[in-house]
């Protein structure tokens, strides 16, 4: 993988759930790691949402390639150019730990 590809400043973030001052949980986002990516946009559709508020909702898949990093799983998510991104997939390339593609959309489902 050519260095000069990765051009985007990325942060992994992971949910750590945890309980507030009344014993109520509560879950944050916190960095995982901050990496040089290339993000690539693939597709966008539209479509129902399915939650009680209705109306539509935007999804757009994008593909993000990076150097191998351990650790990266499908419940964390990708922030980019004030955007958030769900990781759906890691792809360790050929598994020999040396480039990672995460398959991310924008869909609403925070990392579950």
């Amino acid at each position: 993988m050519r260095a000069g590809k990765l051009d985007k400043r990325i942060t992994i973030q992971q949910r750590i759930d945890g309980k507030n001052s009344t014993g109520g949980m509560v879950s944050n986002w916190v960095t995982f790691a901050e990496r040089w990516a290339s993000v690539n946009n693939l597709s966008g559709t539209e479509r129902f949402a399915t939650t009680h508020e209705g109306g539509e909702t935007a999804d757009a898949r994008t593909v993000v390639t990076m150097r191998y990093l351990p650790g990266v799983i499908e419940t964390m998510r990708v922030q980019y150019g004030g955007k958030v991104f769900n990781i759906r997939f890691v792809n360790d390339v050929l598994e020999q730990h040396e480039t990672l593609i995460l398959t991310c959309d924008t869909g609403a489902s925070e990392g579950l």
